[in-house]
């Protein structure tokens, strides 16, 4: 046999191995990221809502805070600061209760803000492993056709498809070309 014929050989027997191999790892990895696309659709309608919703409580919570000294319960904080019969209770103590109550509507706004922006990269990297789900799929289904077609070609030619003189042999098995016993 040739050493074309010998390095056809290899070259195939190569490839039916890394085709094992790969199948081994993409096809749980696509199992495990093929989602039904109705579940997908429910997740990422989820995921919008509730990032709109984190925005306009964001948005909300700062025009609370512009607008509380006109609301019903909340207008007794201005009162506090501008009539003179509460300043006995102590002009500072108010003052830091109102920066105080200022200040948790901005931690509020800050906090609902950084949840909308969260949503939005859960989404994104939703879209990324939906991307890749759908390519490991194709990956997965190109492989597996190699697959086949390598062994119809094995099947096809099993009595003519030589073993590689060296294929799974140990050191000590290889004859030495050197070597002639009884010598």
């Amino acid at each position: 046999m040739s050493k074309l014929q010998d390095d056809l050989l290899q070259d195939f027997k190569e490839q039916k191995n890394v085709i094992y191999k790969q199948l081994e790892v993409f096809d749980p990895l696509g199992t495990l990221l093929s989602k039904p696309a109705a579940q997908r659709l429910v997740n990422k309608t989820v995921l919008i809502i509730t990032e709109i919703v984190c925005y306009l409580l964001s948005a909300g919570s700062i025009a609370f805070a512009v607008f509380m000294n006109k609301i019903y319960p909340f207008y007794i904080l201005n009162d506090l600061q501008n009539r003179p019969e509460y300043l006995k209770l102590g002009w500072m103590d108010i003052r830091i209760f109102v920066i105080c109550v200022y200040a948790l509507l901005g931690i509020i706004a800050l906090l609902f803000y950084g949840l909308a922006r969260a949503m939005r990269q859960i989404r994104l990297k939703n879209n990324i492993l939906s991307f890749a789900a759908k390519n490991i799929k194709t990956l997965v289904s190109q492989h597996l056709k190699r697959k086949a077609s390598i062994d119809v070609i094995e099947q096809r030619h099993f009595l003519e498809l030589p073993d590689l003189p060296y294929e799974n042999v140990r050191v000590n098995q290889v004859p030495n070309p050197g070597y002639e016993p009884g010598v």
